[in-house]
Formats: structure tokens, sequence, C-alpha cells
């Protein structure tokens, strides 16, 4: 395993020496973005646009995979690399954003479940919740409640019993719940498919937290296909042991994020 200052050449070399058939996957928020106390104030690290868009034009792929949603991302990030928001429930093509034909059944669902859950979450009367729309998926948030132990576990039977009423998949973060439609959205499912078929020889993925461990499964996964894989975490005080101990290489925050896509560039 890395701990980059800098990142071995060896894992880098099926990236460079073959770009046209290599690609790159990246989360948003903790990768290239810091983690802030209220999602919309989060932006990308300052030059992370450019040198996305240097890489998006060396490498075959470069896609950014996420639980924001595309439409913002897109506005941040620009149309240079692709983009799959609510974790491939949504994506970028020619600079517009088109619902999976998967997901469009449950826009109607879901909206009845915001309502439910911004409702539920009134009548705790406990500041500092947040309900994050996300067409198809909802983000509850509690980082900014002044005692995020008994805001999680109030917000967390919320979670359950919306889950187990609707028939919702629930799933955890940092700080926070998603709800989500029954049927698999992931960023395992992004990486595996968009590297099949692109016909990727190499793949990388980015990450900073237990939702991006699905994508690493990915990577082995293809590994066994015969394509040669990265595994980057990104590392802070509330990475999951998990994410270090699987990285290949391990980088400290945006800014090592950066100092990574420079590296693997130049």
């Amino acid at each position: 395993m890395g701990r980059v200052a800098g990142v071995n050449d060896q894992l880098l070399d099926p990236f460079r020496s073959s770009p046209e058939d290599s690609g790159l996957f990246l989360d948003f928020d903790g990768t290239l973005s810091e983690i802030v106390l209220i999602p919309s104030d989060a932006r990308p690290a300052e030059g992370a646009r450019e040198l996305l868009a240097d890489l998006a034009a060396r490498l075959r792929l470069v896609a950014i995979v996420s639980g924001r949603a595309a439409g913002q991302l897109l506005e941040w990030l620009g149309p240079e690399v692709e983009i799959w928001g609510i974790h491939g429930a949504e994506r970028t093509r020619e600079g517009r954003v088109e619902l999976s034909d998967r997901a469009e059944p449950y826009a109607e669902l879901m909206e009845r479940v915001r309502n439910e859950a911004e409702r539920r979450v009134d009548e705790l009367g406990i500041p500092g919740l947040l309900v994050e729309d996300k067409r198809v998926m909802l983000g509850l948030h509690y980082r900014t409640a002044p005692d995020v132990e008994a805001a999680g576990r109030a917000l967390g039977d919320i979670v359950e019993e919306l889950a187990q009423g609707y028939g919702l998949l629930s799933a955890t973060g940092r700080m926070a719940f998603e709800l989500r439609p029954p049927i698999e959205f992931s960023k395992a499912q992004v990486v595996l498919q968009r590297t099949r078929e692109a016909s990727l020889k190499a793949a990388g993925f980015v990450g900073d937290d237990r939702v991006d461990l699905p994508a690493f499964d990915a990577l082995d996964s293809l590994s066994e296909e015969g394509v040669a894989t990265l595994r980057v975490g990104v590392d802070s005080k509330e990475a999951p042991p998990e994410l270090r101990e699987r990285s290949d290489v391990l980088v400290q925050g945006p800014q090592g994020v950066l100092e990574f896509l420079n590296q693997l560039l130049n």
C-alpha cells in the first residue's frame, strides 16, 4: 500500500503507457472537495476542474461518480468529464443531465417519501438536521446537530421506518443517511459498466468514504478479467479503516488528490 508523497511509478505505468485504453473514476465530496457542514456549500478544490479537463483530454475516460445530483456537478466541473450523479441514477451526456430509465418510475414515490421525511424531521425539533432532495434519492444529514450521536440515532430511526414502510433501500455515510429506490444504483455498477463498455485496459478509482468501497470491489472483479487496476484512498480523520487497508495509494485530502492527478499527468 502506497502512502503518497510520490506514487510508485509502477502503479501509474499502465495509465501512462496506454492512456487511450485507460480510465479514472473519482468520488466528489471529500475527494475533489472538502467536507462541509452544509452540502450545498461544497465546491471543487482550486484547480480541480482544470486538472480533470487535462486528464480527460489524455485518458480514454474520466468520470465523476457521486451521490450528488449530476446537474450540480456539471455546473462545478464542466462538460469535459463524464458525470454520474446519485450513484448512477443520473448521468451527463453532451452537457445534459439524463435520468436513468430504471430510476424514472420511482420519481413520484420518492417525492412522497421526501415530503414525509421533511415532516418527520421537523417534528423531531432537533436543530441542524437537513433533508437533501436528490430527485430519486434522499440524503438526511445530521453533521451540524448540537449532539450528533443523539441526532444520528433519532434520524436513523426515521430512516429505518421510511425504508420499511415504502420498501426502500437505506445506506449510511459520513454523519448522513440515504434512502434509495429498491433497485441497485452503485458506484461499483458504474465502474464495471463503463470499464467494460470502453474496453479499458487500466482503471482506477479515487474515493474517501465507506460508500466508495464497492467501487474497490468492482476493481477487484476487473483485475480478475485482466484489467490493470489502481485503488486510491483519500485519508482524513473520518476515513474508515477498511479504506486505508484496501488502498494501493493513500493521499491526504483533496489537495493530495490534486497532487496525485498532477503526477499521473506528468
